[in-house]
Parts: structure tokens; C-alpha cells; sequence
């Protein structure tokens, strides 16, 4: 590169070399100067593929609400599906090849943090290249829109992010599905159980993914038929809530630059979308107005607390409430409107003004649009609508259960005769008075009965003695032989209706239990949200009601989210179920008593005692304690008849989807440190047959499922340092001990803090306090003296501030020690800056550039190195930084087909500039984080953390040491150690446009 672009290039930077930033600018400046030149050149395609989205990027890592990555990776993907679909739903073959060039050619990027991107791009290329089979092009062929399904459309919409009054057409779907497999899945919180096997379906399995989005958006369903039962779930017409609940803590001075929340893109975009903030204005006069709307939104915002805690969700309702002059009473009323306003469209439809609640009616029904449309565009930003939702619906094949009284509605209805306020008690009641006013009749029949038969016995032995009279006799006679039948028939006719009463509470209980699946249905619902956890443990996934309305298209399907919906589905059922019940054998003799039983049903499923009783009878089901006056608590109930959270089985869901009778082979214990878990797993490994694992050394990407105590994820047998564990003969504890552990702690012993070191990181560190106290926790670090262990320097840290209360922010320190260990795993080993050059040209020199990168690096080094440089030391991160820094400015470019982040740290690792290596042994389904044992900095141990895809940023795994200490022993981790019970047979390719069949 010449001297004038690099003096271009540096002039922009204007930092010197310890300036943190001044990787991340030299990466603007160069993708500033690649955005021109590739203007110029007119590579339409070239341009998407090689694009940095840099200023996005940096917008959302500045606010910290959207993963960058996540966005980036989303808007690439729908740009090259909406690039290789043609308008008439044709797969563009000619510019294919010339796409997957490009994206080879910029497969790595060279930015920061961009070793995130690395995997997501393998993926794009991956899928790309399989679009050369001519079978999976087949299958995409044959995916068509959604069929008299709104919800399904408005999904599609989403995913490409269409305009609403579009008309979606099979290329739309084609292209939507396309996005959906190029784009990289990823966990939402509470469906791990979920997410972990959709990963396997989705990269490892794409005949079966791509089969399951034309069955899902021709039918608005998946089924699965094993065991001689059918399972069937619906399409989830929700995909998740993505970052919106995410918690925010806004500082109102703007003091605390990680949470000015009015600079996320997320926020501008969500209210560009409902006319807020116009499209067109400039970026920073969109942020002013976004913090304006924000301030006059929040009535605490002039209070004397420096800080609000919100989320985007939250900073959208009060937005929008605010522009429609509502409050939350308003809100509340209309959600308790009469029942004869709700609408079931896809879209709300608003009741003319002076109508019904009139004004603020119909400011609460545009208030509803309009957050959700903001909602969705918040969304849309970082989440794949489409693939979203394919990974909800299968969500909930973990609840499939073939037996009503297994359901959550089950308990909660009280069909038993002796369930206090139940249905069961209600309907046995009313049938006793039925039996006993039937009973009474019978009785009073029966008297009546034997007096006429007393009568006819009489005549007819007159009758016998006389002849007098004895014409009139026997027409008196004769009438009371027709007087006595009638009896007899209306008194054997009211027997056998009592007969009938007396058995009729077993037949309509086993009747309603054969038709309450067929009205109800429990599914995963990825917006219920009833327990809040810590970022790093699942949250129990939440499962939700719907009233089907015996209709078989799912579009029409309602969910059930409130007692009065609740109870109206009830009485909806027991009206429309009363014709079946009119059908079912003898019940014809009581149609009229058989309208009055089910009219009481339907009064005391709206009744108090009924709705409390449920609340009761679910608290004993579920073994909870029981919330006095629930009605009144709705918000303290996790678990309610038409909603409750669970675990989400893993194993009932791998069972039902692959159409397997038993649950998968699992491998299970609990441990008592990390290295008898990381023993447990090599060992287990150690155990399968060795041609079942030759696909993972092939396929290093290949997983397998596993679990911890909370959470499900993916084992990755074939990951290079892995595999090396269970591919020996030696015994596991001793190999792993000498060939890692104890390596680890030698580095760590022959590293000491000096006074510099230690002065860095207490600079560092005090950026992670909280912005107020900041000044008192440097004042108490500042007499810090070297040299100084690793361990005994977070030690001190750690034992100062449990002492000191003025370090203390709401009962914890102000500083985790998770953040102490997560800083010096990334910054040791420290160095003298005049080692800086020699540290680098070492790097450098195991790269094998070129002479003329060689002689451009060092001119970047003379003209960058004459800038003052104030730190005494470097760290191994800065390090990094600046490598890869100077390979940008040298190679004029921001991405390559080489990857650059993991050979420099690689290099920099085998000379010995950055700590040992950590084992990676799982994908974590989370965004950024695989799991891997490492001796912690901090501890000096074998810990077990999670870490980036190179092992360079790491941070401990600390809220789940209750899992690896042998304190909980019936939390049991476990590996599905049979994979080929979650690998399907080839799918039988369908030459009809019907759902292709699967066998397994």
C-alpha cells in the first residue's frame, strides 16, 4: 500500500496507538475509503457481499440493545435472497457462482468483533453451494404462498420487510424461505429445549427444514404420526420478542455513554415506521428527536434518580401512548370492553368514533397497531421473521401429550364429581337434581300407577259377578285399561330417563374428553413471558392455550391470554359441542333437560367460584403454593389455566419430531467441579463406537445434544482441541491434567502485575462501575502496589469491596468478579511499550505475507509509532488490536478470504503473547458464545466459561456454579449419545406440490 494511502488513512484516525478506539477507527476510515472505490466500480453484487454495514455496527455496539452481528447477518441474507429469487420465484443460477466468488473472496472481515461474522458467512456459502442440488432446488421450487392464511402472510411480510398492503406471491415466499436458511439461528430466552435441535435441522439437515416450511405455510401446520397417534401443532404466528424486553438502564445525562438508548438504530427504525421520525431527515437530527419523544414520555424522567430503568418495549409503549393522549387506565378499560367489539382479524379494526368507547376506543385500538407495527420493526432488524417462527412451532412438539388428563387444562377444569367449584361438581349437581326430580316423578307415576291398576283389578272382577250394568262396566273398563298404559309408558319412560341421569355424568365427562382436544390446543408461545431470570439461565418456556372454534385452519385459531377469554371459550365450547352430545346414544330422550344442563355448565364457567377454584385446583396440580384472592393477583401466578411456564422437554420434542416412540439415548450424572464435567464428557465420548464419530472429525461443525441442569445446547466433538481429549487411549483425568491444566497454571505463575500493569487495569476495570462511583473506587485501588499475582490482585479486589459499604450498589459490590476475571483473561500478559514493535514484527513473521505487506507494515509502524504514546505497558489485547489494525491499513481492504482474526491470535498464542489455549467443546445457541474449559486468571483453576468463536474473549460461567459444585446432586448435565436418533431418513421427494412425507 503506498505512503499516500496510509498517510490518508492515519490522517483519519487521528489517534495514537494506546488509544482504545483506534482500531475501530482505522477500520471506518479504510471502509470509508472501500465505499467510494467500490462505488466507482458498479458491482451491484460485489457490493452486498463485501458490505461492512460499519456506522449501523457502530451505532448498536455503542448502545448495547442489538447484537450488530445479528443485524448484519440479517440484512445480508434478505439482501441475497431478494438478489438470487427472481420476480417469477426462480432460482438466478447465473449470477449464483458470481455471488458465492464474492462472498469467498470476503469471507473474513478484519474489523472488531468481526470473528463473529466468520461462521454466519461459512453458512451463507455453505447454503449457496447447496443450491447447486438439484432436488433441494426442487423443494424450494414447490414452496408456494400461504394459503387463506393472513398471519402466514404478514410473516412473510415481516421477514422481507414488505410494505403492508403487499400482495404476497410464491417469489416473496421462495425468497422469505431463502433468508430463512441463509440466516444464522439463534436462541431467544426459554427456548433452548427448542432451539438446540432446530440448529441441527436447520445447518445439518436442510431437506427436512426446507420440507417443514412448505408443510407449515401450505397447511399452517407440522405433523408427526408415530405410535399409531397423530401430533399436530400450529404455525406459531408469533416469532419471539427478539431485544425488545431487553433491560435497559437509561441514564438521563447522557453521562453514561453505553446507554444512550435514543442513538439505537433499532429505536429509529421502529419509530421511522409509524411516522414519527422522519425517513428522510438527518441521522442526528433523528437521535434529538428520538430523546425528545423519550423524555416527554417518562413522568419520572424529572425526578432527582439519575437513571431509569426501562426497555425498548416499554420506551415504545409510553411513545405511543403519549401521541395518542392515552393513559393505562384507558388501556385497561379497553381491554375489558365487552366481548362484541374484540375482533379476531389479523389487524385491528377500529369501531367508528362515538361508537362503543368512542374516542379513546379508538385511540386504544390505533395505539395497539401501531406498537405493533413499531414492535416488528424494532424486531425485524436483528430476527429472521420466517425462521422464528419455524423454530417456535417447534417449540411445541416438547408438550405433545396424546392424553387429555396430562394437559394443563385437565387440571384446571375440576371433572371430577368432588373437585370444590369445578365443572365435574357443577355438572353432577345438576344431574342429581335432574335424577331426583325424575325419581320423584317415577314415584308419583308409580302411585298413580298402582291406583288405576287397584281400579281395573276391581272392575274387572264386577265385570265377572254381574251382568248389570254390565255394557257401562265395560266402557269404564276400557277406559281404564287405556288409562293404565298410558301409566305404565310415561312411568317406564321417566324410569329410563332416570336410568339414564344416573349414568349420564360418566358418559358426558368421557365425551367432553375426547372433544376438549378437539376444540383446545397447548402450544410454545414465545411472548409469554412470567418469570424473569439472569441473562445466562433459561427462562421456563412458556406454553399458551387456543380455542380452535372446531375449525381446522389454524389462521382462524384464537389464543387465549385473559380469564374473560378464558371462560368464553368454555361456554363457546359447551354450546358448540351440544350437537355432538345430542348424537351420543339415548341422550334424545332428554334433548330439553340436556339444553338446561349445559346452560348451567356454560353459567358456572363464568362464575367467580369457578374461575378461583382453577386457580386452586392448578396450585395443587402443579404443587405450588396457593395465591390468595387470585383474580385479584393475576401478575404474582406463573401457572394459569390458559398459560403456564415449563422446562420444555428436549427429549419428548426430539421424540416427536423424528417420529420415535422412545425418548432419545441419553448419557446423564451431576458433578462436583468442572473437571469431573469436562471428564464426564470425554469419557462419554471416549464410549460410542468410533465409526459413529468418524462423521465429526469429517464435519467439525457436526453437533450433538446436550444439556446442563438449565439449559440445552450443542457438544461439538469434532472442534480441533477437543477431539485430541477423546481420541486417545490414555486415562482422561491424567492426560487432561498434564496436557492442559497444569500448562495453564505455569503461564499463570510466571506472569506478575507490576505497578503499571496494575495501574491499566484499575483504569479499565473503573469503567465497568456504575458512573457515581466511580471516583471513590479509584481512590481506593489507586495505592495498588507490583508486583503483584493475577489471582491475589482480583482476591484484593474482591475481599476490599465486600468490606467497603461505599463500594456497595443495591446490597452487591459495584464490580462483579466476573468482570475482573473476563478483563484479565483478554489483557494478560502485559508488556513494556518498547517491546510493542518487536511483539508485532514476531506476528508478522508467522503469517506468511508478503514482501510487500512486510515493507508496508513497517512504513504503517514508522508514521503511526511517532505519535506520543502515553501507556507505560501494553496488554495481549492491544496487542491484537493492533495487528490487525495495521493488516487493514496494509491490505487497503476490510475483508478477505483469509482469516486473519484467528491467525493472529493463533500466532500471537503459540509465541507465547496471550494465554494458553481454551478447550471449546460447545455451541451455546446464544449469539456470540461457545462453552470451553480454561484455567481461570482469576482463580488459578480449571473453570468452565464461555467464549468467542477463537477462544479470545472469554468470561466465566459464574451463575451456574450451583451446577458444578455438588450441591444440587438431582441437577443432572447429559449428552444425547446416539445422533443417528435425531438424523432423519432422506425425505422421499414428492413429484405432486403436496406436503412431502418423511419416513424415519
Amino acid at each position: 500500500m503506498n505512503a499516500a494511502y496510509i498517510d490518508t488513512i492515519l490522517s483519519a484516525v487521528q489517534a495514537p496507538l494506546d488509544e482504545p478506539r483506534f482500531y475501530e477507527r482505522v477500520f471506518s476510515a479504510v471502509t470509508r475509503e472501500q465505499r467510494s472505490a467500490r462505488a466507482r466500480d458498479g458491482d451491484n453484487l460485489k457490493r452486498v457481499c463485501a458490505e461492512e454495514y460499519d456506522d449501523l455496527s457502530r451505532r448498536l455496539d455503542y448502545t448495547l440493545i442489538q447484537e450488530s452481528v445479528a443485524v448484519r447477518n440479517v440484512l445480508r441474507t434478505r439482501r441475497l435472497a431478494n438478489l438470487l429469487i427472481s420476480d417469477k420465484g426462480e432460482v438466478n443460477s447465473t449470477v449464483l457462482g458470481h455471488v458465492i466468488t464474492q462472498l469467498k473472496a470476503n469471507m473474513y472481515s478484519l474489523g472488531p468483533n468481526r470473528q463473529h461474522d466468520s461462521r454466519r458467512h461459512a453458512h451463507i456459502i455453505k447454503v449457496l453451494t447447496l443450491l447447486s442440488n438439484k432436488e433441494l432446488i426442487l423443494l424450494l421450487k414447490r414452496i408456494g404462498k400461504p394459503h387463506a392464511h393472513p398471519q402466514a402472510d404478514q410473516i412473510i411480510r415481516d421477514t422481507l420487510q414488505l410494505p403492508q398492503n403487499t400482495t404476497v406471491t410464491d417469489a416473496h415466499t421462495r425468497r422469505a424461505v431463502l433468508a430463512a436458511w441463509l440466516c444464522f439461528l439463534r436462541q431467544s430466552v426459554g427456548s433452548c429445549f427448542a432451539t438446540a435441535p432446530a440448529i441441527i435441522v436447520h445447518d445439518e439437515q436442510p431437506e427436512l427444514f426446507l420440507t417443514d416450511l412448505q408443510e407449515l405455510l401450505t397447511t399452517g401446520r407440522l405433523k408427526r404420526t408415530f405410535g399409531g397417534v397423530e401430533y399436530s401443532v400450529p404455525l406459531s404466528v408469533s416469532w419471539g420478542a427478539g431485544d425488545l424486553r431487553k433491560t435497559v438502564l437509561l441514564s438521563k445525562d447522557g453521562a453514561d455513554n453505553d446507554i444512550a438508548f435514543w442513538y439505537s438504530p433499532g429505536l429509529l427504525y421502529a419509530l421511522e415506521s409509524v411516522a414519527l421520525i422522519d425517513k428522510e431527515a438527518q441521522g442526528k437530527d433523528k437521535v434529538s428527536l428520538a430523546q425528545s419523544l423519550i423524555e416527554k414520555s417518562f413522568p419520572e424522567w424529572n425526578d432527582r434518580h439519575p437513571y431509569v430503568l426501562t426497555s425498548a418495549e416499554e420506551v415504545l409503549k409510553k411513545i405511543l401512548m403519549q401521541h395518542q393522549h392515552i393513559t393505562q387506565q384507558d388501556l385497561d378499560d379497553y381491554a375489558h370492553r365487552p366481548q362484541g367489539m374484540i375482533h379476531t382479524s389479523l389487524l385491528i379494526q377500529v369501531s367508528p368514533v362515538g361508537s362503543g368507547m368512542g374516542g379513546k376506543g379508538e385511540a386504544c385500538a390505533t395505539f395497539y397497531n401501531l406498537l405493533e407495527k413499531a414492535s416488528n420493526a424494532f424486531k425485524a432488524l436483528a430476527d429472521n421473521a420466517l425462521l422464528k417462527a419455524w423454530e417456535f412451532t417447534l417449540a411445541s412438539f416438547s408438550e405433545t401429550k396424546s392424553e387429555f388428563t396430562r394437559w394443563n387444562l385437565y387440571s384446571s377444569l375440576g371433572l371430577g364429581p368432588d373437585d370444590p367449584g369445578g365443572i365435574g361438581q357443577c355438572l353432577f349437581n345438576v344431574l342429581k337434581q335432574k335424577l331426583d326430580q325424575t325419581n320423584q316423578k317415577v314415584k308419583d307415576l308409580q302411585i298413580e300407577y298402582e291406583q288405576v291398576y287397584a281400579h281395573l283389578k276391581m272392575l274387572e272382577s264386577r265385570m265377572r259377578h254381574t251382568d248389570k250394568d254390565s255394557s257401562w262396566v265395560q266402557a269404564e273398563y276400557q277406559s281404564k285399561v287405556n288409562e293404565f298404559h298410558t301409566f305404565e309408558e310415561v312411568r317406564n319412560k321417566a324410569h329410563a330417563k332416570a336410568e339414564l341421569f344416573a349414568n349420564l355424568f360418566d358418559m358426558l365427562i368421557t365425551k367432553y374428553d375426547q372433544l376438549f382436544p378437539m376444540y383446545f390446543q397447548e402450544v410454545y408461545d414465545a411472548d409469554l413471558h412470567e418469570v424473569t431470570v439472569g441473562p445466562y439461565d433459561d427462562s421456563p418456556a412458556g406454553f399458551r392455550l387456543l380455542y380452535k372454534h372446531g375449525r381446522g385452519n389454524t389462521a382462524q385459531w384464537s389464543k387465549i391470554k385473559t380469564p374473560d377469554e378464558f371462560v368464553d371459550a368454555l361456554s363457546k365450547f359447551f354450546i358448540s359441542t351440544e350437537s355432538e352430545i345430542d348424537a351420543l346414544a339415548g341422550v334424545e330422550k332428554i334433548k330439553e333437560d340436556l339444553s338446561d344442563i349445559i346452560t348451567a355448565i356454560t353459567t358456572h364457567v363464568r362464575s367467580k367460584e369457578f374461575l378461583e377454584s382453577a386457580f386452586y385446583r392448578m396450585a395443587k396440580a402443579h404443587n405450588t403454593p396457593a395465591i390468595a384472592h387470585p383474580l385479584e393477583n393475576l401478575n404474582k401466578i406463573a401457572i394459569k389455566p390458559w398459560a403456564y411456564t415449563s422446562g420444555g422437554t428436549m427429549g419428548t420434542l426430539v421424540s416427536s419430531y423424528y417420529r420415535r416412540e422412545q425418548k432419545p439415548t441419553e448419557v446423564a450424572r451431576w458433578v462436583e467441579n468442572p473437571m469431573e464435567l469436562f471428564v464426564f464428557f470425554v469419557d462419554t465420548l471416549k464410549k460410542i463406537p468410533y465409526k459413529s464419530m468418524e462423521d465429526f472429525l469429517k464435519e467439525p461443525n457436526k453437533s450433538m445434544l446436550m444439556h446442563s441442569p438449565t439449559h440445552a445446547f450443542l457438544l461439538k466433538p469434532g472442534f480441533q482441541h477437543f477431539r485430541e481429549t477423546w481420541q486417545n487411549e490414555a486415562f482422561t483425568y491424567t492426560w487432561l491434567r498434564d496436557n492442559f491444566v497444569h500448562k495453564g497454571e505455569r503461564f499463570l505463575n510466571n506472569i506478575g502485575l507490576d505497578q503499571y500493569s496494575l495501574d491499566w487495569l484499575i483504569e479499565r476495570l473503573t469503567l465497568s462501575v456504575p458512573h457515581n462511583y466511580r471516583p471513590y473506587f479509584k481512590k481506593t485501588f489507586s495505592r495498588l502496589h507490583g508486583p503483584m499475582a493475577p489471582y491475589d490482585f482480583r482476591d484484593y479486589l474482591e475481599n476490599t469491596m465486600e468490606q467497603e459499604r461505599g463500594l456497595h450498589y443495591q446490597g452487591q459490590p459495584v464490580l462483579p468478579t466476573e468482570e475482573i476475571d473476563r478483563l484479565l483473561y483478554t489483557s494478560l500478559p502485559f508488556f513494556p511499550k518498547a517491546q510493542l514493535k518487536e511483539r508485532l514484527d514476531a506476528i508478522f513473521g508467522k503469517l506468511n505475507l508478503s514482501p510487500t505487506l512486510i515493507s508496508s507494515l513497517s512504513e504503517i509502524w514508522e508514521k503511526s509509532s511517532s505519535r506520543y504514546i502515553q501507556s507505560a505497558v501494553f496488554s495481549a489485547n492491544d496487542l491484537l488490536n493492533i495487528a490487525l489494525a495495521f493488516l487493514t491499513i496494509a491490505y487497503g481492504q476490510t475483508s478477505l478470504s483469509v482469516d486473519y482474526h484467528q491467525a493472529v491470535f493463533q500466532a500471537a498464542q503459540e509465541l507465547g503473547y496471550t494465554l494458553p489455549k481454551a478447550v471449546l467443546f460447545a455451541d451455546t445457541n446464544w449469539t456470540k458464545d461457545f462453552f470451553a474449559f480454561l484455567v481461570s486468571p482469576g482463580t488459578g483453576m480449571l473453570e468452565l466459561w464461555r467464549t468467542d468463536a477463537l477462544g479470545r474473549e472469554a468470561a466465566p460461567m459464574a451463575s451456574w456454579k450451583q451446577w458444578l459444585n455438588g450441591t444440587r446432586k438431582e441437577a443432572m448435565w447429559g449428552l444425547y449419545a446416539a445422533p443417528y436418533e435425531y438424523t432423519p431418513a432422506l425425505p422421499q421427494y414428492n413429484p405432486t406440490n403436496r406436503p412431502i412425507s418423511r419416513l424415519m
